[in-house]
């Protein structure tokens, strides 16, 4: 996979972001989703396929800043397509996790 966050922070003109648009999950969880792409990070060690991540940073009741994130890679014949990528975005949503 190429998109490799220590990978493209020393290459960040090849992990242009788009920019964040307001989104809200089926839960009514609101919050902003943007999607960055890294393409042609070049060294040793590196993986063989250009990547990208759509990320979702949204505020808890309880006022904690959380996200979620998917990274897959890009330009092969199995690509996770972006509207099944928000599809599964939009079920994000928020569960008790007290014993």
């Amino acid at each position: 996979m190429g998109l490799n966050g220590s990978d493209a922070q020393s290459a960040k003109e090849k992990a242009p972001t788009g920019a964040a648009k307001p989104f809200t999950t089926e839960s009514g969880l609101t919050g902003s989703a943007a999607t960055a792409t890294a393409t042609g990070v070049d060294g040793p060690g590196r993986c063989a396929y250009d990547g990208e991540a759509t990320a979702f940073a949204f505020d808890s009741p309880a006022g904690e800043t959380l996200s979620w994130t998917f990274v897959g890679v890009r330009g092969v014949d199995d690509q996770v397509p972006e509207p099944t990528v928000r599809k599964i975005l939009g079920t994000v949503r928020l569960v008790d996790s007290t014993p």
